[in-house]
């Protein structure tokens, strides 16, 4: 019974979760679809860079896909009457509970492993492999004496290009932020990699800042400026990225320490939502399991009450899953909101395993029970017809 009830709920399972991470992927190759088109990458580059980002992806659609097979392997045990027989044979409901569990703790011990340390090393891997894409497009594919977009407000220009790889006659103009323009301009410059990354260093130039609500404008010039080349992704994207790939250690020991207070105060904000995203994640396939359950896991003897059960199960993971999602932000903006994202899925994990113990009872409310039975006898009526 054990290793039957694990088939039907790891086959649903996998084919829900090959399927949302499927539909969710493709956003993913669409939206990275410039890198064949017009930044002249490899098919290999381009479906590293979109693989690089399944394990993320994994963690949002494995809940679902769990919840999804629970719910599919009660709904098939109830509608072929096994749950009935297995209760009249005498079996305890907790018997169909351990095969489900046993299969839980794996999609928890999955989700752990890819929160703690899969997920952060993918993040790092992609954000240096968008680092090298970007300097490639700099030092090899921009055509000297155009202008080339390498992101959406971010030009870049280059006078030429010698046979050892210097750029003479750079150009950069940075309008990414909505309130202010920043143009680099530098006699040469040159792609570097070191072990803190990949720079574009800059040399004899100067930097040019201009904010839209003021009207002077400042000039700073340099001898040498250097600066990550993953700060030209495009967005504030390389700033969480930086804490996304740290370490479960590197965010339990993380001391910031910024010059600017309000700076500072952000970046603490950053790592304490990371580090409770991380901590936190597990808890919610524990939920996706023992919410179906406590619907759909006793026997049912009508259909119109294992449609309302499916319903209220679904109704009720759906506000878990929005209300998870609710309070990151919170936990960024209060440093004493920590506890949300384990509140959260407790709330529901709590009564449910109450219910499942057969402790508590859920009871559909009488008029969503009358608007299901109207809904079954109309569809009855058309079978018949």
């Amino acid at each position: 019974m054990d290793r039957y009830i694990l088939v039907t709920a790891g086959v649903a399972f996998l084919a829900a979760l090959l399927t949302l991470t499927g539909m969710v992927w493709l956003t993913q190759i669409l939206r990275r679809f410039d890198l064949l088109t017009s930044q002249g990458q490899s098919v290999w580059i381009f479906l590293t860079i979109t693989s690089l980002a399944l394990p993320t992806l994994l963690l949002l659609t494995a809940p679902i896909a769990l919840f999804l097979s629970v719910a599919y392997s009660l709904n098939k045990l109830g509608s072929d009457s096994e749950l009935i027989v297995m209760s009249a044979s005498g079996m305890s409901p907790w018997q169909v509970f351990k095969p489900l569990a046993i299969f839980t703790a794996r999609v928890m011990a999955f989700s752990a492993l890819i929160s703690i340390y899969i997920g952060p090393l993918s993040v790092k891997i992609l954000r240096d492999q968008l680092s090298a894409v970007t300097a490639d497009i700099v030092s090899n594919v921009a055509q000297p004496g155009r202008f080339a977009s390498i992101s959406q407000g971010l030009t870049f220009h280059i006078r030429e290009r010698d046979a050892n790889g210097v750029l003479r006659g750079i150009f950069v103009n940075d309008s990414r932020d909505k309130n202010a323009m920043t143009t680099y301009v530098a006699d040469r410059g040159q792609i570097v990699n070191s072990d803190g990354g990949i720079f574009l260093v800059l040399e004899h130039g100067t930097m040019h800042r201009s904010a839209q609500q003021m009207r002077n404008a400042s000039m700073v010039e340099f001898e040498r400026y250097a600066f990550d080349m993953s700060q030209l992704t495009g967005n504030k994207a390389a700033d969480n990225s930086r804490t996304s790939d740290k370490t479960l250690w590197e965010l339990l020991t993380a001391e910031v320490k910024h010059d600017d207070p309000a700076q500072q105060k952000l970046e603490e904000a950053r790592v304490r939502v990371e580090l409770h995203r991380r901590l936190s994640t597990p808890l919610y396939p524990l939920a996706a399991f023992v919410i179906p359950f406590a619907f759909l896991g006793l026997p049912r003897t009508t259909r119109q009450t294992r449609g309302a059960s499916m319903a209220g199960a679904s109704f009720a993971f759906l506000l878990i899953e929005l209300a998870g999602f609710g309070t990151w932000g919170f936990v960024q903006r209060n440093a004493f909101a920590w506890p949300l994202p384990y509140i959260v899925p407790l709330a529901a994990i709590i009564p449910a395993v109450l219910a499942a113990s057969g402790l508590i009872e859920f009871t559909t409310p009488a008029p969503v029970q009358k608007f299901f039975d109207a809904v079954s006898a109309r569809l009855q009526r058309m079978q018949e017809a």
